[in-house]
C-alpha cells in the first residue's frame, strides 16, 4: 500500500513539474513573439471633435473609433480636439489639440509633426523612439 502511494505521489509530482515548465516556457515565449510589430500599427480608440486621418496616397478623411493607423498615415487633431490611439502591446498615445502624429519608419518609432501628446508605454514592452523634428527621444517604460 505504501509503495502504491509513493508511486502515485511521484507521478503527480512529475505531472505538476511538466505543466509548470510548459507554462513558464509559454509565458516567456509569447511577449517576444507579439512585440516584433507592436508599434507599426495603432487603432483609434477615442475621437473628440475634429480628428482627421491623412493617408499618404489618399485624401484626408474624418477619423472614427476602430480605424487603423499604419505607417504612411498621419493623424491630425483640430482646435479643441483630442484623440487616443492604442497599439497592439497596449501602448497608449493621447493626442492634444492641433497635433500631427504618425507612426514612423521602423518598429517602435513615432513621429510628432507638431502639437502635444501623452505616451504610455507598458513596463517590459521594449520602449519607443519619438521623433520631433530635429530632436529624438527614447522611452523605456
Amino acid at each position: 500500500m505504501k509503495a502504491d502511494y509513493k508511486r502515485i505521489m511521484n507521478i503527480q509530482f512529475r505531472v505538476i513539474l511538466t505543466i509548470a515548465s510548459l507554462a513558464f516556457a509559454l509565458a516567456n515565449w509569447l511577449p517576444t513573439e507579439v512585440s516584433a510589430a507592436d508599434l507599426k500599427e495603432a487603432q483609434v480608440t477615442q475621437v473628440i471633435q475634429d480628428v482627421r486621418l491623412l493617408p499618404s496616397n489618399a485624401s484626408p478623411r474624418p477619423a472614427a473609433v476602430s480605424d487603423n493607423v499604419r505607417q504612411g498615415t498621419a493623424v491630425k487633431t483640430g482646435v479643441q480636439s483630442r484623440s487616443e490611439l492604442t497599439f497592439k502591446d497596449k501602448t497608449i498615445t493621447r493626442l492634444g489639440e492641433k497635433t500631427i502624429f504618425s507612426v514612423g519608419e521602423g518598429a517602435r518609432t513615432i513621429d510628432l509633426g507638431s502639437g502635444q501628446f501623452l505616451l504610455y508605454v507598458p513596463k517590459n514592452s521594449g520602449g519607443a523612439k519619438v521623433k520631433m523634428g530635429a530632436v529624438t527621444a527614447a522611452v523605456t517604460g
